[in-house]
């Protein structure tokens, strides 16, 4: 293995073991068994560094299993790749973080860059001879939902299988035939009220959720990621 592949190495080690605060240059010159010089001549600051510590992570882990599967519907299709990208964090956790934190500094935007290299290529099949305009709103939706998502992973309002299923429920309404319950009202003289809502979906602490008496909350009263609620 040559030195860049050891410094990267050596970066994402020490994330997973001790956090993204942890990784020192000087630490990382004595694990990756290099001299600082030669860090410096490869990355230009260590926010550069992480960065591209994360980026070869997110390479081997997240983007590499993203084929095309041509047969699949587009909902189905969208979900699996989402899963791919997702589903590496819930054993690495800190590697989630160290993405949300890397995405917010200079040049963050290769992350983003990166991700869209990675799978429209293989959402390609499941998008050809769609309505643009069509496409561009699913895009919009579950893009932006998709990176508020990892901001809940990091926060710990949401784990991995919960954000995964928030998706799918989204995914579906964006590809379904969504007119009759957009629609349909209670007939003429029908008893009709505001319809009862599961806030747990949406937050930790919705009206009911987080009481003490909630058997599936943490010591602080919030309920735990995952934890299914009834709405009272």
């Amino acid at each position: 293995m040559d030195a860049a592949a050891r410094i990267l190495d050596s970066v994402v080690e020490i994330i997973e073991s001790d956090g993204y605060d942890a990784v020192q240059l000087r630490t990382v010159a004595k694990r990756a068994r290099v001299s600082l010089t030669t860090i410096y001549a490869l990355h230009s600051s260590r926010d550069e560094l992480i960065l591209a510590a994360v980026e070869a992570w997110m390479a081997a882990h997240s983007y590499v299993e993203l084929t095309q599967h041509p047969q699949e519907e587009l909902a189905d299709g969208l979900m699996r790749l989402i899963r791919c990208v997702f589903q590496p964090w819930e054993q690495s956790p800190q590697m989630a973080r160290a993405f949300f934190r890397a995405r917010a500094t200079p040049g963050g935007h290769r992350l983003d860059r990166q991700g869209f290299e990675a799978v429209l290529p293989a959402a390609g099949h499941l998008l050809a001879g769609l309505d643009r305009d069509y496409v561009t709103d699913i895009a919009l939706v579950m893009i932006n939902l998709c990176y508020a998502m990892v901001g809940r992973l990091v926060d710990g309002t949401a784990d991995v299988p919960t954000i995964l299923s928030s998706l799918e429920r989204v995914m579906h309404r964006l590809t379904s035939d969504n007119t009759r319950l957009a629609t349909q009202r209670p007939a003429a003289g029908a008893q009709s009220g505001t319809p009862t809502l599961d806030f747990s979906l949406f937050s930790l602490f919705g009206p009911g959720i987080g009481e003490p008496s909630d058997p599936g909350a943490n010591k602080d009263g919030r309920a735990a990621p995952g934890t299914d609620r009834t709405t009272p």
